[in-house]
């Protein structure tokens, strides 16, 4: 009787499911949600929310680019290459549901208002650009290393925060928002777990997996901060001099 054939990378990417489970147990974002919970937070505090998020998704197209320039024709199957094509249109749809909202509610006429307020221009000088930059730079790197990097890494916090907001938020449209977000968030998390359980063999490849799957999840966690802490109005959205990066995220 045949032996079932055991994955190279199945033990690699169940220890990163676990890291990641365990990062997004708890995250900034907790204190957004007991605030909105408590009847703190106002239309201008939604604006905020979805504004930075919107920015954040934005920016994702600068980090996707730099990946599939990257990916060299027949270094992986035909189905690799279709699941990064399928998450850049997943967050591509994320972007547009978050700048619909804004639009929905009457925070701003126009989308090209909402570039040019506050809480949807990109500042380079802050976590979020820290974080979008560290992905970026791992263009640099085979496609299954980042991929654990992100999906197996930022995702899963992404994934456990959703299905809070989800559960729990008080707004019914903000809730049916951030369920809607879900399915497609949680299949990139398959997605990272298909290609380190197939594709992640050698001891070097899942030390690199392990680190850039850490610094991942710590700086997505700090963009949480810095974006929890500008819906609580007790960080400005647009600083007027430099934004202290947390040490140990340069």
């Amino acid at each position: 009787m045949n032996q079932p054939t055991r994955l190279p990378g199945a033990a690699l990417a169940q220890e990163l499911t676990e890291a990641g489970h365990a990062d997004g147990a708890h995250t900034p974002f907790d204190l957004v949600l007991e605030a909105a919970r408590r009847g703190e937070l106002d239309e201008a505090a939604y604006y905020r929310l979805l504004g930075r998020l919107w920015v954040l998704k934005r920016l994702m197209y600068y980090v996707y680019g730099g990946w599939a320039q990257g990916l060299n024709v027949n270094e992986y199957p035909p189905s690799v290459d279709y699941l990064l094509s399928k998450q850049l249109y997943d967050d591509s749809t994320h972007e547009m549901v978050l700048v619909d909202e804004i639009l929905r509610r009457g925070l701003a006429p126009t989308q090209r208002a909402v570039f040019r307020h506050p809480n949807g221009r990109f500042v380079i000088a802050s976590r979020i650009g820290h974080f979008v930059f560290t992905l970026r730079a791992l263009a640099n790197y085979a496609h299954n290393i980042r991929m654990a990097a992100l999906n197996l890494g930022a995702k899963l916090v992404e994934l456990a925060w959703l299905e809070r907001f989800a559960a729990q938020f008080p707004d019914p449209a903000l809730r049916t928002l951030f369920d809607g977000l879900i399915a497609e968030t949680a299949s990139h998390v398959q997605m990272g777990r298909f290609v380190v359980e197939r594709f992640v063999e050698k001891p070097v490849d899942q030390e690199l997996c392990r680190r850039t799957a850490a610094i991942a999840r710590r700086d997505y966690l700090a963009v949480l901060d810095e974006i929890g802490g500008q819906v609580l109005g007790v960080e400005e959205v647009t600083p007027t001099g430099h934004i202290e990066i947390p040490r140990g995220l340069d």
